[in-house]
């Protein structure tokens, strides 16, 4: 495999993520969260993430297609290895569960291009809107119809969204160990509420 930190954004292809991949994208998970992130969450925190991404129900809503997951794969040159470098997944009601880039391969855009692709899928007016006939009621993917998007980021990330239009909707929150920041990126609909929104939670 070529150099991680010879890549470039057009070396990256973003994709569903396959059945058979759940592990690999749920370590590059916890591998970049316990480097980034562990150290500011503490143990409880800590502990509550690794219980998340590695919850069976999870695993089993994306098999079933309740949580969508896309990653970013980088294929080699020579081998024509595809490996997994970034990922981004949602859940019901235009929630970004998580997103998440391989260490090395930072700063390459690549968060960007996976929250691009995130965006697309949530239109309500895109191709991905379609439910799938054969899978049943309960697994159906609930998406909201104004287009808005919301995210709770970690300390560290909220510079990163707000370069890509999203605003705080309050104040720091902590929830078991977890501390995040509420936000959103406003639909057509709802663009002037999500504005007001964020300007009363930074007053506050």
């Amino acid at each position: 495999m070529e150099s991680e930190s010879k890549k470039k954004a057009s070396d990256i292809t973003i994709r569903s993520a396959k059945p058979e991949e759940w592990d690999e994208v749920m370590h590059l998970v916890w591998s970049v969260f316990k480097e980034f992130h562990a150290e500011d969450y503490g143990k409880e925190g800590t502990d509550s993430f690794l219980e998340f991404i590695t919850d069976e129900p999870l695993r089993q809503h994306f098999l079933c297609g309740k949580y969508p997951v896309f990653v970013a794969v980088c294929r080699d040159s020579e081998s024509m290895e595809e490996k997994i470098v970034g990922m981004i997944s949602m859940r019901e009601n235009n929630f970004i569960s998580l997103l998440f880039v391989k260490t090395g391969m930072q700063y390459l855009g690549i968060g960007t291009m996976l929250m691009e692709r995130a965006l697309e899928f949530l239109r309500p007016d895109g191709e991905d809107a379609m439910l799938d006939e054969n899978k049943s009621e309960e697994y159906r993917y609930t998406r909201l119809k104004d287009g808005s998007v919301t995210v709770n980021s970690a300390p560290n990330a909220v510079g990163f969204y707000k370069k890509l239009g999203f605003i705080a909707t309050d104040g720091l929150q902590v929830n078991c160990g977890v501390t995040y920041l509420p936000m959103k990126k406003s639909g057509e609909d709802d663009s002037m509420d999500s504005l007001l929104s964020g300007l009363r939670a930074l007053l506050n």
